[in-house]
């Protein structure tokens, strides 16, 4: 991409951020800053999900070195980074030419007209927990006893991610060092906390992935709104 459009990008992505991190915020704050509730008491909410991601720690861990089960995980961990670029190049209308995926390396290709959407493709593994979301959208539409233990397998893919992310981002991956460094820190860390702030609000009772966004976008309205004012 040109310079110009790297320049735009990072001016949209900076301003997105700085719209999301006072509602990001406020919504951590709901849970740890309490008034007259106890935070051990608010934290209950997330009591399960976090059991999740407990247990995926621990499963990581104990997993045998150079055992199936190790490799079949990290070939997972590759596929899931493939995939989920696979996925956003389809939703982007981009043309997937191939699909490759192994216990160290994996790669896909694929072609579109839009050329500054590459970096929406490039970066998605950063950025999008993939297993998380279709699982919240399904818990959106269910109502039994049961749902903790939904919750457990959320944590779960959240855990995932995470371990993902965390062996990943690095500035000697070429989906990152293809583009500026700045923006491409930048735009993981804006959908970091976008992500956050819809994941968590998702669990408040009387809430559900959906909501959540919209309560978020309406935050982000709200606060461009309030900078409109205060510069005119």
């Amino acid at each position: 991409m040109s310079r110009i459009a790297y320049t735009l990008w990072i001016v949209v992505v900076a301003i997105l951020l700085l719209l999301s991190v006072p509602y990001l915020l406020r919504m951590l704050g709901v849970i740890f800053v309490p008034s007259g509730i106890s935070v051990w008491r608010q934290l209950t909410v997330f009591q399960w999900v976090g059991a999740g991601i407990g247990i995926y720690a621990v499963i990581y861990n104990i997993l045998p070195r150079q055992s199936a089960l190790r490799n079949n995980l990290l070939w997972f961990e590759t596929f899931t980074h493939e995939f989920t670029h696979t996925v956003v190049a389809i939703t982007l209308l981009r043309e997937v030419h191939s699909f490759h995926a192994e216990k160290s390396s994996g790669v896909i290709t694929s072609s579109g007209r839009i050329d500054w959407l590459r970096p929406v493709v490039s970066l998605a593994p950063y950025c999008l927990p993939i297993y998380t979301y279709p699982l919240l959208t399904l818990r959106s539409m269910m109502d039994f006893h049961g749902l903790w233990i939904f919750d457990i397998i959320i944590g779960m893919t959240i855990a995932f991610h995470v371990v993902n992310f965390w062996k990943d981002t690095s500035p000697r991956q070429p989906d990152i060092n293809q583009h500026p460094f700045v923006f491409s820190y930048l735009y993981i860390l804006t959908a970091l906390c976008i992500n956050l702030a819809i994941i968590w609000v998702a669990f408040f009772p009387h809430y559900n992935v959906f909501t959540s966004l919209w309560r978020l976008l309406c935050a982000q309205w709200g606060n461009l709104i309030a900078v409109f004012q205060w510069i005119f």
